[in-house]
């Protein structure tokens, strides 16, 4: 385990994926980025480190839309209400899924990561956009 600053998560997310291809080189390689870098030695809450898995169609630009499936990390920021996020998003052609409904879930709600990545692979939206190789995959660090 590495010991990192929040604002240069990007950084090594970018190194630990390299060249994915698919939905689960996504969720892997976010997985064993979760458990190699850590922003504190030790956490005194699991909520202050978190994974956050969507998924869905949207329409932000008016374009006519994309399938998102979404991974995101959430670090607590100390003494305030705000969080880093880090999200990695992979973009699909919408009638590649046809109408399905949103589906999100926390590794918080969950025993433990592996059945959190288990529940992952059982969604409608994974299945759908198994082994296919995205339109575009984007990283982006913010602040909520």
């Amino acid at each position: 385990m590495q010991i990192i600053k929040p604002s240069r998560s990007k950084k090594f997310l970018k190194k630990e994926l390299g060249k994915i291809q698919n939905p689960e080189e996504a969720l892997n390689g976010f997985i064993s980025f979760f458990h190699k870098y850590k922003t504190k030695a030790e956490l005194g809450d699991e909520e202050e480190d978190m994974l956050l898995y969507q998924y869905g169609t949207y329409d932000w630009a008016g374009k006519g839309g994309n399938f998102e499936f979404n991974l995101t990390r959430q670090f607590e920021i100390p003494n305030d209400d705000e969080f880093y996020q880090l999200s990695l998003t992979l973009y699909y052609k919408p009638e590649l899924v046809g109408e399905i409904e949103d589906e999100n879930s926390w590794s918080t709600d969950f025993e433990d990561i592996h059945k959190w990545a288990s529940h992952i692979k059982s969604t409608i939206g994974f299945k759908k956009v198994d082994g296919i190789k995205p339109d575009k995959i984007a990283i982006e660090f913010r602040r909520t």
